[in-house]
């Protein structure tokens, strides 16, 4: 009846009437969490109990496969992960400076922020090392005013 009149997409209140539309396509339900939930519970009671048919060494064996693909899987994550990396690496510079971050809120890698933070102000870093290369090139001409003679 529902469909003759075209309530049973929007919901129909005939008696066992189950909606089988795609509104829930893609989402779980309670009742559908719960009973995975339940299969879950009951499987891992069915594997404990295979594992404790298994001999010690069938057990070491299936221990060690798995411990092995996971170190595959680690492996190839990691992999995954440098690649990931290193094409990020390649714009991360570009991205700082898209977003306003750039140079002194850059966080790339291997990057050193090399501005001055004190522009026409020298610091006592700054002034000290000017009085160094300052008495290196008057001893370079001292040396060289004494060779012309």
């Amino acid at each position: 009846m529902c469909k003759k009149v075209g309530t049973a997409e929007k919901g129909c209140s005939c008696p066992n009437f189950v909606d089988n539309s795609a509104a829930n396509d893609g989402v779980q339900t309670w009742k559908e969490t719960l009973e995975h939930m339940d299969n879950l519970v009951v499987w891992g009671r069915e594997t404990m109990k295979a594992n404790k048919a298994l001999s010690a060494l069938q057990h070491k064996t299936r221990m060690m496969k798995a411990l092995q693909s996971s170190r595959a899987c680690m492996k190839e994550d990691m992999k995954e992960r440098v690649a990931v990396q290193n094409k990020l690496h390649d714009i991360c510079i570009t991205m700082c400076k898209e977003l306003g971050a750039f140079p002194e809120k850059c966080a790339c890698p291997g990057y050193k922020d090399t501005t001055d933070k004190t522009p026409g102000v020298m610091t006592w870093d700054e002034l000290l090392s000017y009085m160094d290369d300052v008495a290196e090139a008057s001893v370079t001409a001292i040396k060289g005013w004494k060779s012309m003679r």
